[in-house]
């Protein structure tokens, strides 16, 4: 029988969690191992993700998070990733020990049921938070006939469910460190915690390089490699493709929410993108990583003029986003009619799979814009998570 064993007190943010229904009594800060020439041939190759890092040892797996939520500075969280059938090692520090392959998870996120999906594992997921917003099949298949239970949002998280279906671990992430109660519920009930902080890198192919860390639950790191790295060479053959192209279109993106447009900023997610699929990003000589708080007026003075309009938020018509704010009609690109949202792909409830799926596909959304900005090298392409708005 798999015994879930956690032996220290995680310390994030000055909190204390207890983390073990059967606890030693020692409490001691988030620690792991320096790259040292004893331990440098143990880590795997990280070649874009910045959150995470993996040592891969003969008997267990050392995985190390860093920073597992926005504005967080200095922590990490060790995770121990051990055979059930093993004795814990000894001298090794850690701050949450997992028994594993794991065979019963519950995910808190899309992105996550994305990589245990591409890793074949989808039938490891028990239960979900928020079931309106996954779109795939075979999950919103098992919400439907009683095998995946949805165990609610943070403050509305059931407990008494998920004691019930009892979860080998759950994948939660952090926005802010309002997570820090959840999680210390949820380990005072003897439930394995595992944050997944992939959102937070900017690079598209770090974010799918935390498929890497998934695959280490289930004992399938070398699937893990090989997935992320077909996934980096179509993106990067792609990327090659238009780095020579002289041509490179203005893109603004977002959309205005009460009178403040929250920009993408220069170093961000969606600029990244841009920049990769031969877009010249508004502001792309901005240092940020997070949204620049700007008013429609100010935006237009910068953008009024660009060739295209991107990730223009839930407006589903050119119709919707003038209902936003009606002088969004000066804007070049909605005169243009070339504006263009990464929602095609919407579920019923308008759950997106582009925050699904595209998460592990990165070189089809580098492929819908390039489409979008250089029509002419990609003729035949039909667009995925993209469609331009009418």
């Amino acid at each position: 029988m798999k015994v879930s064993v956690i032996r220290v007190l995680v310390i994030v943010v000055g909190l204390s969690f207890p983390v073990s229904s059967v606890l030693d009594g020692c409490k001691r800060s988030v620690m792991h191992s320096d790259k040292s020439a004893d331990h440098e041939d143990s880590y795997i190759e990280m070649r874009y993700a910045r959150g995470f890092d993996i040592e891969d040892h003969s008997k267990y797996k050392l995985i190390h998070v860093y920073n597992p939520w926005q504005n967080l500075k200095g922590k990490s969280i060790t995770y121990l990733l051990y055979s059930g059938e093993s004795a814990l090692p000894e001298s090794v520090k850690y701050d949450v020990a997992i028994p594993v392959p794991v065979s019963r998870v519950i995910c808190t996120s899309t992105t996550h049921i994305a990589m245990i999906g591409a890793l074949e594992e989808r039938g490891s997921i028990i239960g979900v938070s928020g079931k309106q917003y996954i779109n795939d099949p075979l999950i919103r298949s098992g919400i439907k006939n009683g095998d995946v239970q949805d165990i609610g949002y943070e403050q509305s998280m059931n407990y008494e469910m998920i004691l019930t279906i009892k979860p080998d671990v759950i994948f939660m992430y952090g926005v802010t460190g309002d997570v820090t109660p959840i999680i210390s519920r949820l380990i005072s009930l003897g439930i394995p915690v595992v944050l997944n902080a992939e959102y937070l890198e900017s690079d598209p192919l770090a974010r799918t390089e935390w498929i890497k860390f998934m695959s280490c639950f289930y004992n399938k790191l070398d699937k893990g490699i090989e997935f992320f790295g077909q996934q980096e060479e179509a993106y990067l053959q792609l990327k090659n493709i238009i780095s020579t192209v002289p041509n490179r279109p203005s893109v603004l993106a977002g959309l205005p929410w009460k009178n403040t447009w929250w920009v993408p900023g220069g170093r961000s997610h969606a600029a990244v993108l841009i920049r990769d699929a031969g877009g010249r990003y508004i502001w792309e000589n901005d240092s940020s990583k997070e949204a620049l708080a700007l008013d429609i007026e100010a935006v237009y003075n910068q953008a009024g003029q660009a060739d295209f309009w991107i990730n223009s938020g839930s407006a589903a018509s050119l119709t919707e986003l003038l209902n936003t704010d009606p002088r969004l009609q000066l804007f070049k690109p909605y005169r243009d009619s070339s504006v263009y949202n990464n929602n095609a792909r919407l579920n019923l409830s308008g759950g997106n799979d582009y925050w699904e799926s595209g998460v592990i596909y990165p070189f089809l959304v580098l492929k819908d814009l390039i489409s979008i900005f250089h029509p002419e090298i990609l003729q035949e392409h039909t667009l995925v998570y993209y469609k331009k708005m009418e």
